[in-house]
């Protein structure tokens, strides 16, 4: 399986979904390099050694410089074989929200991959792998070929649902971030979410209630995020992985945790 990158520059606009700013992306090709961000002049490599930040995204940095909320991006990148490009930030400091899922990315990027002449390199899981905290863990189990799975609850609507992924893009990317109407004001107050709204994100009552008048676009769609968000952290490890990996209700902090302990294998 070779490495690959896109035919053509593309770019990306629109509200970042926790700083509220107008962002802006060129995404390049790039050969062999990997996947970086450049930002004012600095390059931050799309890896988990440069996370600083996992409170309702996974943010990336370096210096004085970083980039927000990069999981939905990192996903669609990761599941459609995309691991070399510079992706450089033009305006805000943030990845665009676009319409809360990873649907426009993957609707751009997916005619664009264009293949290297360089093998991928991925990480074989051959031993069970298991890493918790408190309320929920995440656990790599042995297999020839990368899948991923999903297993959470939406209050009022289900309990400990499963969702999978095993190379089925189209049934993740458009499933978009969602949070409790209760959780609103907290992470106003905590500064976050200044770019969310209904256009960007799905809003859930404590007893199943959608607040968006077109409803869920599927009837676990947040599961289905839960998922989409897994990927992406996982692609910070910088290789493909061979192995099965369930998350049972975890979120970006255990992902992190999940994916440096893969990196030590």
């Amino acid at each position: 399986m070779y490495q690959a990158t896109i035919r053509r520059s593309v770019e990306f606009e629109g509200i970042g979904l926790h700083t509220g700013q107008f962002c802006r992306l060129r995404l390049h090709p790039e050969d062999n390099k990997g996947i970086r961000f450049i930002i004012r002049g600095e390059y931050i490599p799309a890896n988990y050694r440069y996370v600083v930040n996992t409170k309702n995204s996974t943010d990336l940095g370096k210096g004085s410089v970083g980039i927000k909320t990069v999981e939905h991006l990192m996903a669609v990148l990761y599941m459609l074989g995309i691991d070399n490009l510079v992706i450089e930030v033009l305006e805000g400091c943030e990845v665009p929200a676009m319409d809360g899922s990873g649907y426009l990315f993957y609707k751009r990027l997916k005619g664009l991959v264009q293949k290297l002449d360089k093998e991928k390199e991925f990480i074989q899981i051959k031993d069970p792998l298991v890493i918790r905290n408190c309320t929920a863990k995440i656990e790599a189990l042995p297999s020839d070929h990368f899948s991923a799975e999903y297993v959470g609850s939406i209050e009022g609507l289900l309990k400990d649902h499963r969702a999978k992924y095993k190379g089925n893009a189209k049934g993740l990317v458009f499933a978009r971030t969602f949070c409790y109407d209760y959780q609103v004001e907290a992470l106003r107050k905590a500064g976050l979410a200044k770019g969310g709204s209904l256009k960007n994100a799905v809003v859930l009552g404590k007893n199943g209630n959608v607040y968006n008048t077109e409803g869920l676009r599927c009837k676990d769609e947040p599961i289905r995020h839960k998922l989409l968000d897994l990927i992406g952290d996982l692609s910070l490890l910088g290789k493909g992985i061979k192995g099965r990996i369930v998350s049972y209700h975890g979120g970006h902090s255990l992902n992190y945790e999940f994916v440096k302990s893969l990196a030590g294998l």
